[in-house]
């Protein structure tokens, strides 16, 4: 499995109003140590945590 920034414990994605409900955008930023911006396909650096498996949308 390639590791990505997206299944990563210190990746922070940002999501969008639409309607009444979020819309997850390909782009977040990553909060070890300090904040740095980052997409879901950037690999993933030295710091690397394997957090929660992202959800998926139905």
């Amino acid at each position: 499995m390639n590791e990505t920034c997206e299944s990563c414990k210190y990746f922070r994605r940002h999501y969008v109003k639409c309607g009444r409900g979020y819309s997850p955008l390909d782009q977040g930023h990553c909060v070890h140590p300090r904040l740095k911006d980052r997409t879901v396909d950037t690999p993933a650096c030295a710091r690397y945590r394997c957090g929660e498996k992202p959800r998926q949308e139905p």
